[in-house]
Protein backbone atom coordinates (compact mmCIF):
# COMPACT_ATOMS: atom_id res chain seq x y z
CA UNK A 1 0.00 0.00 0.00
CA UNK A 2 3.01 2.26 0.35
CA UNK A 3 3.76 3.87 -3.01
CA UNK A 4 7.26 3.00 -4.30
CA UNK A 5 9.89 5.59 -5.08
CA UNK A 6 8.54 8.40 -2.95
CA UNK A 7 9.67 10.20 0.17
CA UNK A 8 8.76 8.45 3.40
CA UNK A 9 9.30 8.57 7.12
CA UNK A 10 9.43 5.85 9.72
CA UNK A 11 8.49 7.22 13.13
CA UNK A 12 9.94 4.85 15.70
CA UNK A 13 12.86 2.92 14.25
CA UNK A 14 14.40 1.22 17.30
CA UNK A 15 16.71 -1.49 15.87
CA UNK A 16 15.82 -0.71 12.23
CA UNK A 17 14.51 -4.17 11.33
CA UNK A 18 11.34 -2.85 9.68
CA UNK A 19 13.30 0.08 8.23
CA UNK A 20 15.12 -2.40 6.02
CA UNK A 21 11.79 -3.82 4.83
CA UNK A 22 10.55 -0.30 4.02
CA UNK A 23 13.78 0.55 2.20
CA UNK A 24 13.84 -2.65 0.16
CA UNK A 25 10.13 -2.91 -0.73
CA UNK A 26 9.08 0.74 -1.03
CA UNK A 27 12.45 1.77 -2.52
CA UNK A 28 12.00 5.40 -1.47
CA UNK A 29 14.02 8.23 -2.94
CA UNK A 30 14.46 9.32 0.66
CA UNK A 31 13.54 7.64 3.96
CA UNK A 32 13.63 9.61 7.19
CA UNK A 33 14.49 7.33 10.12
CA UNK A 34 13.14 9.07 13.23
CA UNK A 35 13.64 7.89 16.82
CA UNK A 36 14.69 9.21 20.21
CA UNK A 37 17.30 6.46 20.62
CA UNK A 38 19.63 7.50 23.46
CA UNK A 39 17.73 10.74 24.14
CA UNK A 40 15.04 8.52 25.64
CA UNK A 41 17.49 6.92 28.04
CA UNK A 42 20.15 4.23 28.14
CA UNK A 43 17.71 1.34 27.68
CA UNK A 44 14.23 0.59 26.40
CA UNK A 45 12.45 -0.63 29.51
CA UNK A 46 9.96 -2.74 27.51
CA UNK A 47 12.66 -4.77 25.76
CA UNK A 48 12.56 -7.70 28.19
CA UNK A 49 14.97 -10.46 27.22
CA UNK A 50 16.10 -8.60 24.10
CA UNK A 51 18.79 -6.10 23.21
CA UNK A 52 17.84 -3.15 25.36
CA UNK A 53 20.64 -0.57 25.05
CA UNK A 54 19.53 2.34 22.89
CA UNK A 55 23.04 3.29 21.77
CA UNK A 56 23.61 -0.28 20.58
CA UNK A 57 20.40 -0.05 18.55
CA UNK A 58 21.49 3.25 16.99
CA UNK A 59 24.90 1.80 16.11
CA UNK A 60 23.14 -1.11 14.42
CA UNK A 61 21.01 1.27 12.34
CA UNK A 62 24.10 3.25 11.33
CA UNK A 63 25.84 0.05 10.24
CA UNK A 64 22.79 -1.36 8.44
CA UNK A 65 22.06 1.86 6.52
CA UNK A 66 25.60 3.14 5.98
CA UNK A 67 25.35 3.11 2.18
CA UNK A 68 21.89 4.71 2.13
CA UNK A 69 22.93 7.37 4.66
CA UNK A 70 26.03 8.29 2.65
CA UNK A 71 23.99 8.41 -0.58
CA UNK A 72 21.28 10.55 1.05
CA UNK A 73 18.55 7.95 0.49
CA UNK A 74 18.25 7.59 4.28
CA UNK A 75 18.27 10.52 6.68
CA UNK A 76 18.74 9.92 10.40
CA UNK A 77 16.68 12.10 12.74
CA UNK A 78 17.56 11.64 16.41
CA UNK A 79 14.82 13.31 18.39
CA UNK A 80 11.11 13.62 18.97
CA UNK A 81 8.98 12.71 15.96
CA UNK A 82 6.45 15.46 16.70
CA UNK A 83 9.21 18.09 16.52
CA UNK A 84 10.54 16.52 13.32
CA UNK A 85 7.07 16.55 11.73
CA UNK A 86 6.41 20.12 12.88
CA UNK A 87 9.55 21.26 11.08
CA UNK A 88 8.72 19.49 7.79
CA UNK A 89 7.20 21.36 4.88
CA UNK A 90 3.53 20.53 4.28
CA UNK A 91 3.06 17.85 1.62
CA UNK A 92 6.73 16.81 1.82
CA UNK A 93 6.01 13.11 2.42
CA UNK A 94 4.39 10.55 0.13
CA UNK A 95 3.92 8.20 3.07
CA UNK A 96 4.71 7.65 6.72
CA UNK A 97 4.89 4.60 8.94
CA UNK A 98 4.15 4.99 12.67
CA UNK A 99 5.69 2.60 15.20
CA UNK A 100 6.51 4.98 18.03
CA UNK A 101 4.86 5.31 21.43
CA UNK A 102 1.60 3.40 20.78
CA UNK A 103 0.00 5.92 23.13
CA UNK A 104 -3.41 7.33 22.17
CA UNK A 105 -2.51 11.01 22.64
CA UNK A 106 0.85 10.74 20.91
CA UNK A 107 -0.62 8.77 17.99
CA UNK A 108 -3.39 11.36 17.63
CA UNK A 109 -0.83 14.21 17.48
CA UNK A 110 1.22 12.26 14.91
CA UNK A 111 -1.88 11.78 12.75
CA UNK A 112 -2.80 15.48 12.98
CA UNK A 113 0.66 16.50 11.81
CA UNK A 114 0.90 13.79 9.16
CA UNK A 115 -2.42 14.93 7.68
CA UNK A 116 -0.53 18.09 6.66
CA UNK A 117 2.83 16.53 5.88
CA UNK A 118 1.68 13.58 3.71
CA UNK A 119 0.36 14.67 0.35
CA UNK A 120 -3.25 13.94 -0.58
CA UNK A 121 -3.50 10.37 -1.85
CA UNK A 122 -0.45 9.36 0.18
CA UNK A 123 -0.51 6.70 2.87
CA UNK A 124 -0.16 6.87 6.63
CA UNK A 125 0.40 3.37 7.99
CA UNK A 126 1.57 1.80 11.18
CA UNK A 127 2.09 -1.10 13.52
CA UNK A 128 0.38 -2.54 16.59
CA UNK A 129 -3.26 -2.43 15.52
CA UNK A 130 -5.43 -4.13 18.11
CA UNK A 131 -9.15 -3.85 18.66
CA UNK A 132 -8.71 -4.63 22.38
CA UNK A 133 -8.99 -1.27 24.18
CA UNK A 134 -7.36 -2.76 27.28
CA UNK A 135 -4.25 -3.90 25.39
CA UNK A 136 -1.16 -1.76 26.03
CA UNK A 137 -1.26 -0.70 22.34
CA UNK A 138 -5.03 -0.22 22.25
CA UNK A 139 -4.61 3.53 21.88
CA UNK A 140 -3.37 3.15 18.30
CA UNK A 141 -6.62 1.78 16.85
CA UNK A 142 -8.69 4.17 18.96
CA UNK A 143 -6.71 7.20 17.74
CA UNK A 144 -6.87 6.08 14.09
CA UNK A 145 -10.63 5.36 14.23
CA UNK A 146 -11.39 8.71 15.87
CA UNK A 147 -9.07 10.53 13.47
CA UNK A 148 -10.78 9.16 10.35
CA UNK A 149 -14.25 9.89 11.76
CA UNK A 150 -14.17 13.40 10.26
CA UNK A 151 -14.36 11.79 6.81
CA UNK A 152 -11.26 13.37 5.26
CA UNK A 153 -9.27 10.12 5.64
CA UNK A 154 -10.34 6.53 5.19
CA UNK A 155 -9.11 3.27 6.63
CA UNK A 156 -7.78 1.13 3.79
CA UNK A 157 -6.31 -1.68 5.87
CA UNK A 158 -6.44 -2.89 9.47
CA UNK A 159 -5.65 -6.35 10.74
CA UNK A 160 -5.31 -7.49 14.34
CA UNK A 161 -3.44 -10.61 13.18
CA UNK A 162 -0.48 -8.94 11.45
CA UNK A 163 -1.06 -5.78 13.55
CA UNK A 164 -0.74 -3.48 10.53
CA UNK A 165 -3.02 -0.61 9.49
CA UNK A 166 -3.13 2.07 6.79
CA UNK A 167 -5.19 5.15 6.00
CA UNK A 168 -5.24 7.54 3.08
CA UNK A 169 -6.66 10.99 2.54
CA UNK A 170 -9.73 10.98 0.36
CA UNK A 171 -9.35 12.77 -2.98
CA UNK A 172 -10.85 16.23 -3.15
CA UNK A 173 -14.27 16.18 -4.64
CA UNK A 174 -14.76 18.51 -7.58
CA UNK A 175 -16.99 21.45 -6.84
CA UNK A 176 -19.95 21.92 -9.08
CA UNK A 177 -20.98 25.37 -10.08
CA UNK A 178 -24.59 26.26 -10.37
CA UNK A 179 -25.50 27.39 -13.89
Amino acid sequence: MIPPGGVGAELGVQHGHFSRVLMDIAAPRRLYLVDLWFLFGAEWYWEEGRRRPTVEALKGVLDEFEQELVAGRAVLQIGDDLTFLGDLEDGHLDWAYIDSSHDYDHTWRELELLAQKVERGGVIAGDDWTEDPDHRHGGVARAVREFIADGDHELIYADSTDLQWAITRRPQRPRHRNP
